[in-house]
């Protein structure tokens, strides 16, 4: 491992750690700017559809409705249109975070976006019911089938958004990204669930742990599979 990935991986770490502090974005947008400069290139093009896409997204989601159900900003500011500019910035860092892990399973395009969706989809199982603690926002949509009171369609908006930030990232770019980056991929994304756990106000804990288990049985096992793969073959310079 070279120091400059070292580094990036070690300001991942410290902005786990310091999750609750606005420098949390900081420390992140500073190891994917080290990031890009060789391991993954197109990073900034990813992180780029991340934001315009999350923003889209999140600016028709406030006023039609859709794909999420309905839904207003409260107290999370800043605001522009009526949408918190963290959360496309958060587009950007948990879309990179879930490509990056899928990627390290999946070659095949087609499984790998649609299980990167589907990461998306569990952390989005803790960030909700966190964020909606906090009153972030406010969900005016509800329905019978819930998750501790958020309305399915927020995770079927979650799947599509996720969908379509991996597709036109694979489309308008060369999405190659370096094997002895790819590798460290589910070990960050649990380490995201996990903080989220950790940090979780006591009254949406159960739901954060959930997302945790349900996190590692789904990467436990393709995790190892996939290093066992790559033991036999030798690593891909993917």
């Amino acid at each position: 491992m070279n120091n400059r990935l070292r580094a990036a991986l070690l300001l991942i770490l410290l902005a786990n750690i310091l999750k609750k502090s606005p420098v949390y974005l900081l420390l992140y947008f500073l190891a994917f700017a080290l990031f890009s400069r060789k391991e993954w290139r197109s990073l900034p093009v990813f992180v780029g559809i991340g934001i315009s896409v999350g923003f889209f997204a999140e600016l028709v989601g406030t006023r039609l409705c859709l794909p999420f159900g309905c839904y207003e900003y409260v107290n999370l500011q800043p605001q522009l249109f009526g949408v918190a500019l963290f959360v496309p910035l958060a587009w950007a860092i948990f879309g990179s975070i879930a490509y990056l892990t899928a990627s390290f399973i999946f070659s095949r395009k087609a499984t790998r976006l649609l299980f990167g969706a589907l990461l998306m989809v569990v952390f989005d199982l803790s960030i909700d019911p966190i964020m909606t603690s906090w009153d972030a926002w406010v969900w005016k949509t509800t329905t019978s089938m819930n998750w501790f009171g958020i309305p399915w369609t927020n995770y079927l908006g979650w799947f599509i958004v996720s969908l379509l930030i991996f597709y036109f990232y694979e489309q308008f770019s060369d999405a190659s990204i370096c094997s002895c980056l790819k590798r460290f991929g589910p070990a960050i994304y649990l380490l995201e669930v996990s903080t989220f756990a950790l940090y979780a106000p006591a009254s949406v804990k159960t739901p954060t742990l959930i997302a945790l288990a349900l996190s590692f049985l789904l990467l436990a096992p393709l995790t190892v599979r996939r290093l066992r793969d790559e033991g036999r073959s030798g690593p891909n310079g993917g």
